[in-house]
């Protein structure tokens, strides 16, 4: 029992630190991939699934949902307000902002948002028949809806729902039983060539990459109506098909990278505050490649730096202090 706990730990690690570096990746390419074409071909094979399956992931370990309903407020909303509050804060201050905002989740922090709402409804969620395919219906049919957008992270909240749902609904057995399925790390193989193929037709049919987002209805592209529904059904199928590949072909063996999955909710708060320099900095490098190395040694830079002990300790540490001043607990 203890060594498949192991395993188990050490698959999810490994899941988690390959996901959370592209995470920080991609956002250090956000600009970069403006003037390239080859960040920008990088950029949309890491967005066509890297949210998707830490999503997916994020659903698996949301089995225990009275808890997770009980700790959603502490664990993932309070830290949303205050990190939004100080970027927003930050932003104002640099001049990319005109208003402070706070139902509008800054750059990286949808996620945390999404994550309250995800763990505060599972319970009730799970209750409605049907609810996986009717949540496919519902993320597609959000696309309409114009006043779904970055507010309340609605869109988004709509639209990864089923990944959620779908890493819920998955127990070990299924995840063992996809890992012994014949030649199931060369089907995941293909997946991701499928995925570097359809990044680069993305990009040389220059199709928007903020379609990827999630965060927008369908009339805000000058692309026409079957495009977009068509590409988001597409983002479903490949979504889930990155999702097995991952599954499948993650080692359970433990790795430089696998520390990185064991600590990619300090990296996730707080990396938007490193890679924002690292990524100014790129701006003033005119070669390309110089630019691109700058980005990627600054993004191993940071998800090293905030996968450290101290690091963590010290985050866990203060973010209890705030839990317990603003909740605190009731004295027995």
């Amino acid at each position: 029992m203890s060594i498949i706990s192991k395993h188990r730990e050490l698959l999810f690690d490994n899941l988690r630190g390959v996901l959370i570096f592209l995470v920080v990746l991609g956002h250090a390419l956000e600009y970069f991939r403006l003037t390239n074409q080859t960040a920008e071909f990088f950029y949309v094979f890491i967005y066509l699934f890297h949210m998707p399956v830490f999503i997916f992931i994020s659903g698996y370990f949301s089995k225990q949902v009275q808890k997770g309903r009980k700790t959603a407020v502490k664990t993932f909303l309070i830290p949303y307000l205050i990190l939004n509050f100080i970027l927003s804060i930050i932003l104002l201050l640099m001049g990319k902002i005109e208003t402070i905002t706070i139902l509008n989740p800054g750059w990286t922090l949808w996620y945390l948002y999404c994550m309250f709402i995800w763990r505060l409804l599972l319970p009730d969620l799970i209750k409605v028949r049907h609810i996986l395919i009717f949540s496919f219906i519902v993320g597609i049919f959000s696309g309409f809806l114009t006043e779904f957008g970055t507010y309340m992270a609605m869109a988004r909240t709509l639209g990864f729902l089923p990944f959620f749902l779908a890493g819920y609904y998955t127990d070990r057995k299924m995840i063992e039983k996809l890992r012994r399925f014949p030649f199931s790390r060369l089907l995941g193989l293909l997946v991701i060539i499928l995925g570097l193929i359809t990044a680069f037709l993305w990009v040389n049919t220059q199709l928007p990459p903020e379609i990827l987002w999630g965060d927008r209805a369908y009339d805000l592209f000058e692309i026409p109506l079957w495009q977009n529904i068509l590409a988001d059904l597409c983002l479903y199928a490949l979504g889930f098909a990155f999702v097995f590949a991952f599954l499948v072909m993650a080692t359970e063996k433990r790795h430089f990278y696998t520390v990185w999955g064991q600590n990619t909710l300090a990296i996730y708060l707080l990396h938007i505050y490193l890679i924002a320099p690292i990524v100014q900095i790129g701006e003033f490098v005119k070669n390309p490649l110089l630019h691109g190395l700058i980005l990627v040694g600054g993004t191993l830079l940071t998800v090293y730096i905030l996968s450290r002990p101290k690091v963590t300790h010290r985050l866990s540490i203060v973010t209890k202090k705030i839990n317990h001043w603003i909740m605190p607990e009731e004295k027995s």
